[in-house]
C-alpha cells in the first residue's frame, strides 16, 4: 500500500466519528450550525433524528430508539451492529452524504461531526432543519456530548453516563511509557490534545509524545521522524488497526526491531473504533477494558 493511499484512509478514519478539525475556517457553514456543546440557541424536543455519525446513531438509539430515522452507513452500522440498524434508513457515509434522503425522512433534527459535515449541515439548515455538531477529544467531551444529545431529545442520560463513570473504576497505576502509532507512513501519533491521549492520561500511561504540538493536518495528532520515535523507545507501542490498516505494516519500518518494546514483545494492537475514535458506547467500553488489561500486565 503505498503512502498517498494511507494517507487518504487515515483522513477518512480519523474523520468520521465526531472527531474533527478545531481550527475550521471562520467563513466554513459551521457558523451556521450549532454546536452541540451550545445552548445559548433554543431547540424544540426533538422527534425524529438523523444521526450522520455511528456515536450519535448509538446514543439516540440507547436513549431512545424511536427517535432515531436515519443512520450513516459504515462498519459500525453495517456489519458491527448490522441487526440493531438493520431497520434504519441511511443516509449515506463520510462526507457522501444524501441530502435528498435526509429530507425525505423529514426529521426535526440532524446531527454531524463539527468540521466535517459543515457544508452538508449547512445545506440542511437552508432548508429550515435545526442540525447540531459535535467534536469529542475528551472523556469530557463524550459525556457532554451525550448530556447534550439527551437533553436535545428529551431523554434521560444518566444509565449511559453511569456506565461510562464505571469503565474507569479502580484504574491500576502503571506509568509505562507509551508510543501510540495511528498510521506508518508518514508515522503519525497522537498527543493530549486527542481522544486517544486523553484515554492514556485516565489510565495512567505517560504518553511519549503527550506535550509536543500538533504538526500536522489533524489537531491533536504529530508526524515523527524515525529519529524522534528511536529517541522515545518506548516501553509499550500500542498499534492501530481499522479495515484498511493493517498492523503489519508498521512492522515494514526499518527502525522497527531496534525498538525497545518489539524487542520485549510490548506491542499491542488496538482498533481505530475505540481508541482514535470513541465509534460507540459498547466501543468506548471494549478499549477501556483493553487499556485497563494492558496496565495490569505491567505490575505483573
Amino acid at each position: 500500500m503505498n503512502q498517498k493511499t494511507l494517507i487518504l484512509i487515515f483522513a477518512a478514519l480519523l474523520s468520521i466519528n465526531l472527531f474533527a478539525c478545531s481550527n475550521t475556517d471562520k467563513k466554513s457553514t459551521i457558523n451556521k450550525t450549532e454546536s452541540l456543546t451550545n445552548t445559548q440557541t433554543p431547540i424544540q424536543q426533538a422527534q425524529r433524528v438523523v444521526a450522520l455519525t455511528p456515536l450519535a446513531a448509538d446514543l439516540i438509539y440507547k436513549l431512545d430508539k424511536t427517535k432515531l430515522v436515519g443512520v450513516p452507513s459504515g462498519r459500525y452500522t453495517d456489519v458491527v451492529a448490522k441487526a440493531k440498524f438493520a431497520d434504519f434508513p441511511r443516509v449515506g457515509r463520510n462526507t457522501a452524504i444524501n441530502i435528498e434522503k435526509i429530507v425525505s425522512l423529514k426529521p426535526d433534527l440532524v446531527i454531524g461531526s463539527e468540521g466535517f459535515h459543515d457544508q452538508i449541515l449547512g445545506k440542511l439548515k437552508e432548508l429550515g432543519i435545526q442540525t447540531r455538531t459535535g467534536s469529542i477529544r475528551s472523556w469530557q467531551d463524550l459525556n457532554n456530548q451525550t448530556k447534550e444529545i439527551a437533553k436535545l431529545t428529551g431523554t434521560d442520560p444518566k444509565p449511559i453516563l453511569d456506565k461510562f463513570e464505571s469503565y474507569l473504576n479502580n484504574i491500576p497505576q502503571n506509568g509505562q511509557k507509551v508510543l501510540v502509532l495511528a498510521r506508518p507512513q508518514p508515522t503519525s501519533s497522537p498527543n493530549k490534545n486527542s481522544w486517544a491521549g486523553d484515554l492514556l492520561t485516565k489510565f495512567n500511561y505517560k504518553n511519549l509524545v503527550a506535550d509536543l504540538e500538533s504538526n500536522g493536518r489533524f489537531p491533536g495528532y504529530l508526524t515523527l521522524s524515525q529519529e524522534k520515535i528511536l529517541e522515545a523507545n518506548p516501553d509499550k507501542i500500542f498499534l492501530i488497526e481499522s479495515g484498511n490498516l493493517n498492523p503489519e505494516e508498521f512492522k515494514k519500518l526499518p527502525y522497527w526491531n531496534k525498538l525497545k518494546a518489539v524487542q520485549t514483545n510490548q506491542v499491542y494492537t488496538f482498533h481505530h473504533d475505540g481508541l482514535i475514535s470513541p465509534t460507540s458506547v459498547d466501543t468506548v467500553e471494549q478499549v477501556t477494558k483493553q487499556l485497563r488489561e494492558v496496565a495490569e500486565k505491567s505490575r505483573e
